[in-house]
Order: structure tokens, then C-alpha cells, then sequence
């Protein structure tokens, strides 16, 4: 490698610059989306005749809550309406304001997931997944649309880095925070309102039993603190006590009633949506409706019952399609990686683009493989990934649910990069140099330190 070169790796690699290049990297990634946003604008009109899917309910929402009305539908938590509310009332309700406001709160995922690679994995490994979550088309483009996974993302990253930090250091305020921080995640999309349950077992093997069910019930605690006056709200609003928002038949999308009509009657995702669930002038209640809820829970329940090792069969095949895709609702009812349907839905450069996310999760799985000796350490990363994956393979599974979790992906390829740096040869690092500097073949600074340097006297005194 050339003295320049040498020089600039070593300059990256070193912690004392951290600052600067997570700012270059985060700028980066703020002009990507915002070149995304002004491209959208450019192509639709600054009216509701852009909005599409979900957007719709989003931007009635959101104008409801201007109108002093507030959240007049079940089926949604109230985060992302009001951050929407909060961008039309500093824009004069303008719909090209949102993308480029979103641009900023997308971007804000960046730092923080150099935050948690950094904790992870040492500095470079924060750099790596930094700019992974920078570039990558579809974190990209998720400020393009009215939907709540650009709030989603950054607000989750933050959630794991105070749940790391507790389980690593557990106090009774840090746990707390934590278990708040997912309880908000909740308000934004209701995906991890059931997460608490898992994180006892995070702190099972750094605490003693009992001690590790106090902090699982301080983290659900604060969770619960979170989310319990939206449920007495809706309770009082609707007369009926239900999760914090409808599920808009989401169990009945992983029935066997499901599966059959789209594997065996050929009908499109979207005709399923069209024909069966909104069908017009149908005597049956549309999910949207809390008489909708019970009868499509109760429909998905019966079906279950009625096929239950093909509903288990069924689930088993979402463990994949929730990362790479469902063949009908992302793959236009062709194949995985059928790169000839994503040119046809979206050109040559955005499937080009596209692919890379696409393929991202067979590259993690390997990662995974790679830092099979890191479980333990790795254990909450691994929760949050696994929970998400169950939850949607026992319901409705397809990639756009699972995107706002790329930057955990990401974080686990970076820190498989780094171990196979670190291991190339054959040889760990010498005494007393970082992983960091390993890669930057140059000398540790006196005031780097190692993940392992980093723990609490208790916790080495402990393993000693």
C-alpha cells in the first residue's frame, strides 16, 4: 500500500478521529437521501394524488391531529402521525416538506449505529457499519414514502445501544431507560411491544437468577409505563382493551387460509387484499374495524386449527422470506433473487441497487458462522433478531418489515470483517494492540482500549 494510503488507513482506523469521520460518513449519507427526496419530488405532485399504500392513513392522521381531532383510528400508533402533524405545520402542510424533513431524521441512524458497532466490535467495525447503514438503496429510500420506518430504524438503534450498555453495566435508571426506549419503539410501530419478555434471559448470564428477573422487570416495567396510557386512551375512546393499535388482519396473513389462496387458487398479494379483505359490498367486517379485528383473528384462529402442521410448514418458509422476501408480496409472484422481476418493477440501476440489501442477510447468516466464539456477547443483537424473525413468521412475513433491522445486518458483517482481518494468517494481535490498530498495522494510542479493557473491574475479577 502506498505511504498515502498507509497514512490515511491508519488515520481512519485511529479512535482519536472518530468524530470526524463519523460526521464525513454521516453527510454522506444525509446527501444520498437527500438527493432521494428531491428526486421523488421532482416525479409527484406536492398533493395527496402522490400517496399510495399506507400513505394515505398516515397523512389523514397526521391532518386530523392538526385539525384537533387527534388519532381517530384504532389501527395505528400515534409516534409517526405526529412527527408527520409536527412537518405539516412547519411546512404549511406541504407533502414535498416530508421527504426532505425525513431525509434529516434518517440520516440520524448513522451515528448511531457507529455508536453500537463501536461498542460491539471496536471503532472500525463502527466505521464499517456506519457507512453500510449510509449507503444502503433501501435505508436510502425510506424517506421518500409517508411510513413509519424511518422513525422506526433510528429509534431501535438507539433502543439497542442503551439495552447494550445495561446488560453490560446493569443499574437500575439504565435498565429503565432502556425498557422506556423500546416502549417508545412501540408507539412508532408495534413490533416490539412483546420484546421485554425475552430480556431476562440477556442478563442470565452476567447476574444471578433472581437478579436477572429484577432487571427483566424493571425493563418491562418501563416499557409498560410507556405504553399503557395509549392503551387506557384507547380504551376509553373505543370501550375495548386491545394491543396498542389493530393488527389489520396480520395473524390471518400467516393461516393456511392464506397460504392456500395464494399458493393453490393463484391469487396476487394484492388481489388477496382487494378480493378478500376490503372486497367490495362484502358482508364481511374489513380488518380495519374493531369487529374486523375479532373476526379475522377468530378466521385465523380456526384455519390454524384446522391445518396446523401446514401453518407450522408455512411459518418455517417466513423465516426466510421475512429477510429476503415473500415470492408473492416482494417478488411479484416469481422466485427469490429473481433479478429479472425486480428489473421488470424497477429498472436495471435500481434493481442493481436494490440487490445488495437483497443478499445482505445470507451475508450476515455467514457473519453469524464467522463469530459463532462471540455469541454471548452478541446475545442481545441476536434477541432482537431473533424475536422479530418469530413474531413474523408466525404472522405476515415480507422484506419491508425486516429493513429497519439492516443496520443490525450490518453491524454483524463489520464485525466479521474485523475478525477475519484480525485472524488472517493465523495470528491474534499482539499483547497490548487493539483490533483497530491491527488493521491499521500500526501501534495502539496510549488511550485505546479494548471491548474487554472496557469492562468493569467486577466483571474481569469475576471471569478471574
Amino acid at each position: 500500500m502506498p505511504v498515502r494510503g498507509r497514512m490515511l488507513v491508519r488515520l481512519v482506523c485511529d479512535e482519536r478521529s472518530a468524530a470526524w469521520t463519523t460526521a464525513a460518513i454521516t453527510l454522506v449519507g444525509l446527501a444520498l437521501r437527500l438527493y432521494a427526496a428531491w428526486c421523488w419530488n421532482l416525479a409527484q405532485p406536492d398533493g395527496p394524488a402522490r400517496l399510495q399504500g399506507d400513505e394515505p392513513g398516515y397523512d389523514r392522521l397526521a391532518r386530523a391531529i392538526l385539525a384537533g381531532h387527534g388519532i381517530d383510528w384504532p389501527g395505528r400508533v400515534p409516534l409517526y402521525p405526529l412527527w408527520l402533524a409536527a412537518v405539516y405545520a412547519a411546512s404549511g402542510g406541504s407533502y414535498r416538506a416530508v421527504p426532505i424533513a425525513q431525509a434529516f431524521l434518517g440520516a440520524t441512524a448513522i451515528p448511531l449505529a457507529y455508536l453500537l458497532g463501536r461498542r460491539v466490535s471496536g471503532h472500525v467495525a463502527g466505521l464499517l457499519t456506519a457507512l453500510g447503514v449510509a449507503l444502503s438503496c433501501q435505508l436510502v429510500l425510506e424517506v421518500r414514502p409517508l411510513m413509519s420506518e424511518v422513525l422506526f430504524t433510528p429509534i431501535v438503534l438507539l433502543a439497542m445501544l442503551l439495552l447494550w450498555d445495561a446488560t453490560r453495566e446493569p443499574a437500575g435508571g439504565r435498565v429503565a431507560l432502556a425498557g422506556a426506549l423500546v416502549g417508545a419503539s412501540a408507539l412508532v410501530r408495534p413490533t416490539l411491544l412483546f420484546f421485554p419478555l425475552v430480556v431476562p434471559l440477556l442478563f442470565v448470564g452476567r447476574e444471578s437468577g433472581r437478579r436477572a428477573a429484577c432487571y427483566g422487570a424493571v425493563y418491562a416495567l418501563a416499557a409498560a409505563l410507556v405504553v399503557t396510557p395509549w392503551i387506557a386512551r384507547n380504551y376509553v375512546r373505543y370501550h375495548a382493551v386491545f394491543p396498542i393499535a389493530l393488527t389489520n388482519a396480520l395473524l390471518w396473513q400467516g393461516s393456511p387460509e392464506y397460504y392456500h389462496l395464494v399458493r393453490d387458487r393463484g391469487y396476487s398479494y394484492m388481489r388477496v387484499w382487494t378480493d378478500v379483505l376490503y372486497a367490495p359490498g362484502s358482508p364481511v367486517p374489513d380488518p380495519s374495524s374493531l369487529e374486523g379485528e375479532r373476526y379475522w383473528n377468530a378466521r385465523a384462529a380456526r384455519s390454524i386449527a384446522a391445518e396446523p402442521l401446514l401453518y407450522l410448514r408455512y411459518a418455517a418458509e417466513k423465516l426466510a422470506t421475512y429477510w429476503v422476501g415473500d415470492p408473492e408480496a416482494d417478488w411479484g409472484g416469481s422466485h427469490v433473487f429473481d433479478f429479472h422481476a425486480l428489473v421488470l418493477a424497477f429498472g436495471v440501476r435500481w434493481a442493481a441497487l436494490f440487490m445488495p440489501g437483497l443478499v445482505l442477510p445470507v451475508v450476515a447468516l455467514a457473519a453469524v458462522l464467522l463469530l459463532r466464539d462471540q455469541w454471548r456477547e452478541l446475545l442481545p443483537v441476536y434477541a432482537l433478531l431473533a424475536y422479530c424473525t418469530l413474531l413474523h413468521a408466525a404472522t405476515h412475513a415480507e422484506a419491508r418489515l425486516s429493513e429497519p433491522l439492516q443496520p443490525f445486518l450490518l453491524l454483524l458483517v463489520a464485525g466479521a470483517l474485523v475478525q477475519m482481518r484480525l485472524t488472517s494468517g493465523g495470528n491474534p494481535p499482539p499483547p497490548g494492540r487493539t483490533p483497530n490498530c491491527a488493521i491499521a498495522e500500526g501501534s495502539a494510542p496510549a488511550h485505546t482500549v479494548s471491548i474487554r479493557e472496557r469492562e468493569c473491574p467486577a466483571e474481569r475479577s469475576s471471569r478471574q
